[in-house]
């Protein structure tokens, strides 16, 4: 079931999935007054109550906290065990005075939530205690970098959140000392075109190189780099992450809240700088494209290191929750 203005899917659906599409929104709009905005919400509630009856599911897992909220108030019924299966870092949903009164009256009644790693189930459990940490699964890479292209890449939403500004300034310190590097961002977003004048201010062109996000496959691209930089303000638990690493990337990341810190193991296949340091992160940068060796140590070790997030060790996560 989505609940979202579209049914469409940026990645590849198992053809025995079958999609209800509504647009629910829960009243979260820019859309009205504050009076609408409470009918709407009650309508959504009594439309999801109408699907939920007709489905009469035994597990409903809902990925945000206004479905959570709304599933528990719609009532599908004793026959139906609600999660919530928390996406977002803790902080990052930033709630109005109603939600967040709703949020802390209704996530208690939950039969549970999952979390993907152990600092957002510390945040979590003054809410509930049937909490666990299931992480998202990455599949063996195909093909792993051999490290030997001179590139640097960053796959992210070009939005403050993502740390651009810190991911700039970091570029122009590292493209200056190493100009046989380049650095490529693939991503689209509010902030494209501010990253678009940084390169012709800075004289960057062909060095810090901006594509648009055309496919959810970008395999290629991981193979052909041979360091990934996230600048993210806070995460919960970066999908891109995985997928460097599975791909035999060193990876430097922001110290951030929860996220980047629960994947990248410090020293062994990446680095972990302080967070909003551009500074910092460009001298780390740096320390690895000098060190061949260490870059390529660390690339051999994050194959290893990710195989803790295997489908067949995730999976098993999901099998116990489901046998509660």
């Amino acid at each position: 079931m989505i609940l979202a203005d579209t049914a469409d899917s940026f990645f590849p659906l198992h053809k025995n999935i079958h999609i209800i599409q509504r647009p629910l929104s829960f009243g979260i709009t820019p859309k009205g007054n504050m009076v609408s905005r409470k009918i709407k919400m009650l309508r959504d509630i009594l439309t999801l109550k109408k699907l939920l009856k007709k489905l009469q599911p035994s597990l409903l897992i809902c990925s945000e906290y206004p479905y959570a909220v709304g599933a528990v108030i719609a009532n599908p019924g004793k026959g139906t065990k609600i999660i919530s299966w928390e996406h977002t870092h803790f902080h990052k949903n930033l709630k109005n005075i109603f939600w967040d009164k709703l949020f802390k009256r209704i996530y208690p009644r939950l039969h549970g939530i999952i979390c993907l790693n152990e600092d957002e189930k510390k945040l979590f459990a003054p809410l509930n205690k049937n909490i666990a940490v299931i992480p998202n699964f990455i599949e063996p890479a195909v093909l792993v970098s051999n490290l030997t292209n001179k590139t640097i890449l960053t796959v992210a939403r070009l939005t403050a959140i993502k740390g651009i500004s810190f991911l700039l300034q970091a570029a122009k310190s590292v493209l200056q000392q190493h100009p046989g590097w380049q650095w490529k961002i693939i991503g689209a977003g509010e902030l494209k075109e501010e990253v678009v004048e940084f390169i012709e201010q800075e004289n960057l062109r062909g060095k810090l190189i901006l594509q648009e996000p055309v496919s959810h496959n970008i395999q290629t691209e991981y193979q052909n780099a041979s360091l990934y930089v996230m600048t993210s303000i806070n995460e919960c638990f970066p999908m891109v992450l995985l997928e460097a690493l599975a791909s035999g990337l060193p990876c430097i990341a922001f110290d951030c809240e929860t996220g980047p810190r629960n994947i990248i193991t410090h020293n062994e296949d990446g680095l972990l700088v302080e967070k909003e340091n551009p500074d910092q992160l460009a001298e780390t940068i740096s320390s690895l494209i000098i060190n061949e060796e260490q870059r390529r140590k660390m690339g051999r070790n994050a194959v290893v290191n990710m195989q803790r997030f295997s489908p067949d060790k995730v999976y098993e996560l999901w099998k116990q929750q489901f046998n509660r």
